[in-house]
């Protein structure tokens, strides 16, 4: 849990120091440079691409400086993959990605998949997941919803499964045009089904509740 919690602290400070660095210099001849500014004096600028390179501009040639704003396209395909932490009983670790399309500038609707663990049985969970951007902006709140089947990995004769749901609320933002990270916390709900085959073949169903915290990143 802390090794998690560093890594989640890092990305974010990380992430966020690259966006800040990037600046967009417009030239009165019509052109647009993006890059870190290195040196803004009386005598021009100096700008830092991504390639490396070092351009320097008089302020005669500079028309305006800007910080870099992305561009995030609101609707078409996405994919979204996460690692997160599942609590409440038993603390275990969870993958997922979901692949879906966006549309509407604030809706998205995907189908996922996973591998995860409840007590001693792994599962690779199949969902459907909704989800609703509040804001149009590269920093939205959001929620969603996803229900599906957990499909049993270990002890296959044994543990066949089941239907499983969850809601999440968090936030999403985005570093580029096509790149973003999200933070989110939820509710998850499985009901699983056991047959024990040592005698009388009796079913046994798990009802289990739990809580789950996911750091995901976004591509577009």
């Amino acid at each position: 849990m802390k090794k998690l919690g560093s890594v989640i602290i890092i990305l974010f400070c990380a992430l966020s120091l690259n966006a800040q660095l990037h600046s967009v210099v417009k030239l009165k001849n019509g052109s647009e440079i993006k890059g870190e500014i290195l040196k803004q004096d009386e005598t021009g600028i100096q700008l830092r691409t991504k390639d490396g390179s070092i351009w320097f501009f008089t302020n005669e040639e500079v028309a305006s400086t800007e910080k870099f704003v992305p561009t995030v396209s609101r609707n078409g395909f996405y994919n979204r993959s996460t690692i997160g932490v599942m609590g409440g009983d038993q603390l275990s670790p969870s993958l997922q990605t979901v692949n879906g399309f966006a549309f509407k500038d604030h809706w998205e609707l995907g189908l996922g998949m996973g591998i995860e663990q409840f007590y001693w049985n792994r599962y690779i969970p199949v969902f459907l997941e909704g989800r609703y951007s509040f804001l149009k902006k590269l920093t939205t709140p959001f929620v969603s919803i996803n229900a599906g089947y957990e499909l049993p990995v270990a002890n296959f004769n044994s543990s066949k499964g089941g239907f499983t749901a969850g809601i999440q609320v968090g936030v999403t933002h985005y570093f580029s045009n096509h790149v973003g990270i999200s933070l989110s916390t939820g509710y998850r709900f499985a009901s699983l089904k056991v047959v024990n085959t040592w005698w009388d073949d009796f079913e046994t169903i798990q009802q289990i509740n739990r809580f789950e915290v996911r750091l995901g990143f976004v591509f577009r």
